[in-house]
């Protein structure tokens, strides 16, 4: 016999209780976002490849799946949902105003579940293919209400699938930016500055790198070799056009994922900055501000000392929003969220201008973060709306969630979304089985009956291994006509009962579970 093909690296087939488990998690990840009002979007998995290309970052771009289709158009597997959702979005509000529709509303909630695409390297939770569930909440009025919100339906929606220790870590550009912005250098080095920001997976140590002095740059570190040391000699207002010129005549659409817009950015801002150096004191003061990371009311006041130390401006207004914001997001929860401000958290999308979050497994952090999410007010304008619409949102990475809720760190609720069930027909009762089946599917039981005539030993046995928590035997020893055996596997309690009490029994044992799962 030949062996079956392996696997495409980086996908994984979801099959038995693996499968059971991602619908369950989708399944309470759903019903939670329902009762926050939002209603589900589904966009398409192939998409035009502009707007990731102009909109995600490097880090995105870089591991895109982008091809030509057949007739020429360039396009990718989707790495995200969020420009999907917010594209659709864009494109219903359209739809109603050709209709006429004067009342159609700008504020939406929109929740979705879907594959996404990255090339990924081999590590535990990375995926090449891998599902994403989240919300986007766009239009609000009040930023800091629907931060909360948002962030709110995503701890509840992690609490429903039984993901209740968590690490959650929050941040905030607008602090980053505020100091950013009063450095006195220029805004094309500010530009640079708050991108790397953005960027880099380790705090900001790679600034001092990124504008040495001249003679301290060696030609083969630079990203474009002799191209722009060449074009260190070109008078500065003429450089772009240049770089421009060779771009068109060569018909270069993209470079390593990069739109040509960027690549003339890079090349200019490559020859420029030799020209300002920027002082180790201001990227060390940046580096400082980037590594404060305490709780939020430490961290506050860590920032506050950090900008006077500098003698910039008050960085007060940006600091109220964040104390509201947290305000209402105690209102939200009914019991105290422990979490981190980290001025340096990053989510690795350029697209981000406010608040972001991150939240881990407690006990899992090797797997990375299993949701994230935060504001992105300028990207619908640069979708095509025509002004700026502000968002917030976040993603679920359901194949890092279930590792984690697998990994013992977490006390799954997943399972007792609907109990489990073997129904077991002895001495050919087989209908009297099915019977019992049907009263417990009734019930809201997961039910699995049993049809290949096991003994009482292997069906617990196989019960057992397949982690079905309870065993009903129809016409079992010592049982009458219309009884059935109740096995409770975790303590191996038997009750003899009728079959029609069954649907009693079904309530009554998913109340206790879900009373001893809870916190």
């Amino acid at each position: 016999m030949q062996a079956p093909q392996a696997n495409i690296a980086g996908t994984r087939d979801y099959a038995g209780e693996d499968a059971v488990a991602l619908q369950a998690a989708r399944d309470a990840i759903e019903a939670t976002l329902r009762r926050y009002g939002y209603a589900a979007i589904d966009p398409p998995i192939l998409e035009d490849s502009s707007p990731f290309l102009n909109r995600s970052g490097e880090e995105i771009r870089r591991r895109m799946y982008i091809f030509p289709d057949p007739g020429g158009r360039e396009v990718c597997l989707r790495p995200e949902l969020t420009i999907p959702v917010c594209r659709a979005y864009l494109r219903q509000l359209q739809t109603a105003g050709e209709r006429g529709d004067a009342a159609a509303k700008q504020e939406a909630r929109l929740s979705y579940f879907g594959p996404a695409f990255t090339y990924e390297s081999a590590t535990v939770g990375g995926y090449r293919q891998f599902y994403q569930a989240g919300a986007e909440f766009i239009g609000a009025r009040s930023a800091e209400a629907a931060d909360a919100e948002i962030l709110a339906a995503a701890l509840d929606t992690l609490d429903a699938t039984g993901l209740t220790d968590k690490q959650v870590e929050i941040g905030d550009v607008e602090v980053r930016n505020a100091f950013i912005d009063q450095l006195p250098i220029s805004e094309r080095s500010r530009t640079r500055i708050r991108r790397i920001t953005l960027r880099q997976h380790k705090g900001f140590r790679a600034v001092a790198t990124a504008f040495p002095p001249r003679a301290a740059v060696p030609e083969a570190a630079n990203e474009y070799g002799e191209l722009a040391s060449l074009l260190s000699t070109v008078e500065p207002g003429k450089a772009e056009l240049l770089i421009r010129e060779v771009l068109a005549l060569a018909d270069v659409r993209h470079v390593g994922g990069r739109m040509p817009e960027e690549i003339v950015e890079r090349l200019a801002t490559r020859t420029a900055q030799q020209a300002e150096p920027i002082s180790a004191e201001l990227i060390e003061g940046v580096i400082a501000l980037l590594n404060i990371r305490a709780p939020p009311e430490a961290a506050f006041k860590a920032i506050r000392e950090h900008f006077r130390s500098f003698r910039i401006a008050s960085v007060e207004p940006v600091l109220e929003r964040c104390a509201t914001r947290l305000r209402y997001v105690e209102a939200y929860r009914q019991r105290p969220v422990v979490l981190q401000f980290n001025v340096g958290l990053r989510r690795g999308l350029e697209y981000y201008t406010g608040f972001l979050f991150e939240i881990f497994a407690s006990g899992s952090t090797q797997i990375g973060h299993v949701c994230g999410g935060g504001r992105y007010d300028n990207l619908l304008e640069g979708l095509g709306a025509g002004a700026s619409i502000p968002a917030v949102g976040f993603g679920i990475g359901l194949d890092r969630l279930l590792l984690a809720l697998q990994s013992g760190h977490a006390a799954s609720r997943i399972a007792m979304s609907a109990q489990r069930a073997l129904v077991v027909g002895e001495k050919n009762r087989h209908e009297e089985a099915i019977r019992a089946a049907a009263i417990l599917r009734e019930a809201g039981w997961s039910v699995e009956l049993d049809s290949s005539q096991r003994d009482a030993q292997n069906a617990l046995n196989y019960a057992a291994t397949h982690q079905i928590p309870y065993v009903v035997f129809a016409g079992a020893d010592k049982s009458k006509k219309g009884q059935v055996r109740v096995r409770r596997l975790s303590d191996r309690a038997d009750r003899l009962i009728e079959a029609e009490a069954l649907a009693t029994l079904a309530v009554s044992a998913y109340d206790s579970a879900t009373r001893s799962k809870k916190p």
